[in-house]
């Protein structure tokens, strides 16, 4: 079985280098979520949006001012296709 050494990056920018025989990591950081760089700062996080909290809220505002106005689209498409069912499938239909 080979032996590795764990790639986690530590908050302080060290990697922790702890042996393990699973190329995860070892039995501290296995588990424990990919630190990417903020968009913004270059901070390490854990953010679904790659920001830090001093930077996530305009990402989280932005991602849910498209997630409504994708609600209102799918609402006014259904409003459309419930109300297109009365209308003649062709325009020389009479």
């Amino acid at each position: 079985m080979p032996f590795y050494k764990c790639p986690y990056i530590n908050r302080i920018g060290k990697i922790c280098g702890k042996g393990s025989y699973r190329p995860e990591g070892c039995y501290v950081h296995w588990k424990s979520p990919v630190r990417t760089p903020c968009r913004d700062c270059g901070k390490l996080n854990a953010s679904i949006h790659n920001a830090c909290s001093k930077h996530v809220g305009k990402y989280q505002s932005r991602e849910n001012y498209h997630r409504k106005k994708q609600a209102e689209l799918c609402a006014k498409i259904a409003m459309l296709e419930n109300n297109i069912s009365d209308l003649p499938d062709s325009i020389y239909e009479v």
